[in-house]
C-alpha cells in the first residue's frame, strides 16, 4: 500500500519552489519528524494554507462512484473509505492510501486538479514527490 500525503500550498510558495521540488520534500519530511517544534509550525503555516476540505469533500460526493455513507466526519479528520483506497483529510493536509498511484489518480488527484493546482504530492516510503499537474485544456481547431 502507498501512502501519499497532499498538502495545499499558497501560490507565491508554488510558483518561487516549482522547480525545487526536492527542498520542499525534505521540509515536509522533516516537518512530520519535528511537527512538535514551533519553528516547524511557522514554517508550515508559511509555506501551505488551509486544506480545501469542504470543496473536496464536495467533490467526492458528486461522484457516483463513490458511496455517501462511508463518509465519516470528526472534528479534526474528514474519513472517506472507498473499495480502492481510503482519503482522510485535517486541515493540514490530505492523505491517501491505496495500492498504486494510477488508484490515487483516479480517487483524489483528478477531483484536486478541479479545486486548485498548488498542491504538492509526497510519498515518503519510496521517496517520490511532485507538484500535481494541471489538466492541459487543448483547443482543437
Amino acid at each position: 500500500m502507498h501512502l501519499y500525503y497532499v498538502y495545499a500550498v499558497k501560490e507565491e510558495i508554488s510558483k518561487e519552489y516549482y522547480y525545487k521540488t526536492e527542498l520542499l520534500f525534505r521540509f515536509f519530511q522533516e516537518y512530520h519528524n519535528q511537527s512538535h517544534k514551533d519553528l516547524y509550525k511557522l514554517q508550515f503555516s508559511f509555506i501551505t494554507k488551509p486544506f480545501p476540505e469542504n470543496s473536496l469533500v464536495c467533490l467526492l460526493k458528486k461522484s457516483p462512484k463513490y458511496n455517501q455513507r462511508k463518509l465519516v466526519e470528526g472534528e479534526k479528520v474528514t474519513k472517506w473509505v472507498e473499495t480502492r483506497g481510503i482519503i482522510e483529510i485535517t486541515k493540514e493536509m490530505c492523505l491517501i492510501q491505496c495500492n498504486s498511484f494510477m488508484e490515487a489518480e483516479q480517487i483524489l488527484f483528478q477531483k484536486l486538479r478541479m479545486i486548485d493546482r498548488c498542491f504538492f504530492i509526497a510519498e515518503y516510503h519510496f521517496k517520490q514527490y511532485g507538484w500535481i499537474s494541471p489538466q492541459r485544456k487543448e483547443m482543437l481547431l
